[in-house]
């Protein structure tokens, strides 16, 4: 029996940096459209929160740190991303307090990367196809 169909080495060896490629892309756009909706939310007063938003993928970490940030939150695994705001004031940003009423940017942002997850995953699916042909 010939086995030229049995293409699972291929297939599993394809699977995890496609995946990671994926995880990587997927938080760089959430990154990209946070710091657009804190744009459109007219939350830039020095740029530092803006500034502060950051992607930490199996791939790398563009988070810059600085006097004033949260310490950088890193991915367990290659399968996880962290998409975080460095500026401590971030959180009151989002959810308001009692003086100041709230303007959602991260959770607005992440839900704007949905359709590019959904096409990182069409390119993971692809990637298999091909490694099973």
């Amino acid at each position: 029996m010939s086995n030229s169909f049995n293409n699972w080495a291929n297939i599993a060896n394809a699977l995890i940096p496609a995946c990671t490629e994926a995880v990587d892309s997927t938080a760089k756009s959430g990154k990209a459209h946070i710091q657009d909706q804190i744009k459109a939310n007219g939350q830039v007063r020095t740029g530092f929160m803006l500034e502060s938003v950051y992607a930490s993928t199996p791939l790398g970490s563009d988070y810059s740190g600085g006097d004033k940030a949260l310490p950088e939150e890193k991915p367990s695994s290659n399968m996880e991303a962290v998409i975080g705001v460095a500026a401590d004031y971030g959180v009151f940003n989002e959810f308001g307090t009692v003086r100041m009423p709230p303007k959602p940017f991260f959770l607005p942002g992440l839900e704007q990367t949905r359709s590019d997850f959904e096409s990182a995953l069409e390119i993971v699916a692809k990637r298999l196809e091909d490694a099973g042909k």
